[in-house]
């Protein structure tokens, strides 16, 4: 599974069949009856397959192109890249090689609102789900599989570093949390799309429709218009930053807030002391 030029040749069930869904649940049809808008069976070695899942994920998922007053593209994926890596990832190396599910293969399913990614195998051992991204010592299903990757470094930099850099990196998107669920004989992760920081509706259904890259185009004056929205509740500069799914500071704060001041259409919470570590800003009421 990692050295191996075609593992499926001796092993044909281990591999990803990854779906795209037009709409929210399996079984849903799109337009022209079509149960599925993209498919694909994933073969290869547990990098080619992780690799090769990235791209069907990256490829069926929607892309906003935000434009600011310069005409300079900044894009932001429908996802966090890392996030679904290292779900994906975590999925290969984790998963049940045993006999007990020799049959099964691992799951990537793309609905309109989540992600699901989804390996046969419950939590190995004593592992609960409670213990998920905590410092706890988790028990390793497949420790050579684990050892050899993480010495190619390839795959896995830091052990046991998966889940908080998923819950990071969604956080920073302004989306919910992953969620981690134990099933019979399989283990799931679900990644939903559904936040603050809301997607065009035209975009998610011309995604749907086509199964190619939806590009939405949102400009700085659109962009600005949210976190008017957003601040309607006093917010930090962070908070701001993690909302419109931007992390240089220098660029949303000369971009965005800056302007948003001098115009009059936000203010300080913290008038006396604007340098405040916790300064945060609420939209001025009309």
């Amino acid at each position: 599974m990692i050295f191996g030029e075609f593992p499926q040749s001796f092993y044909p069930q281990l591999f990803v069949a990854c779906v795209v869904v037009p709409g929210n649940e399996l079984g849903d049809t799109g337009e022209f009856g079509e149960r599925f808008i993209d498919n694909k069976r994933v073969e290869g070695t547990i990098e080619e397959m992780l690799e090769g899942t990235m791209n069907f994920l990256r490829r069926n998922m929607k892309t906003s192109v935000i434009i600011n007053s310069n005409g300079k593209r900044i894009n932001r994926t429908e996802y966090p890249m890392e996030a679904l890596r290292e779900a994906v990832a975590n999925s290969l190396i984790h998963r049940d090689y045993s006999t007990q599910t020799e049959n099964a293969y691992v799951s990537v399913n793309m609905y309109n609102d989540r992600i699901e990614i989804i390996n046969p195998g419950n939590l190995y051992g004593t592992n609960k789900l409670e213990k998920l991204g905590t410092a706890t010592t988790m028990e390793s299903r497949n420790p050579t599989i684990v050892r050899i990757l993480e010495e190619k470094g390839s795959v896995i930099e830091n052990r046991h570093s998966g889940i908080p850099t998923m819950k990071r990196e969604m956080k920073k998107y302004g989306l919910p949390e992953p969620e981690f669920y134990e099933e019979r004989d399989s283990f799931k992760v679900i990644f939903r799309n559904t936040s603050v920081a809301e997607n065009s509706q035209t975009g998610a259904q011309t995604g749907a429709q086509t199964g190619a890259q939806s590009m939405v185009h949102i400009t700085i004056d659109e962009l600005k218009e949210k976190v008017l929205n957003y601040c309607e509740i006093p917010k930090s500069s962070k908070e701001i930053r993690e909302y419109v799914g931007l992390s240089s500071k220098t660029y949303v704060a000369d971009s965005i807030i800056k302007p948003l001041l001098k115009a009059g259409m936000l203010e300080y919470t913290n008038k006396k002391s604007i340098n405040a570590r916790n300064q945060k800003y609420i939209t001025v009421k009309k």
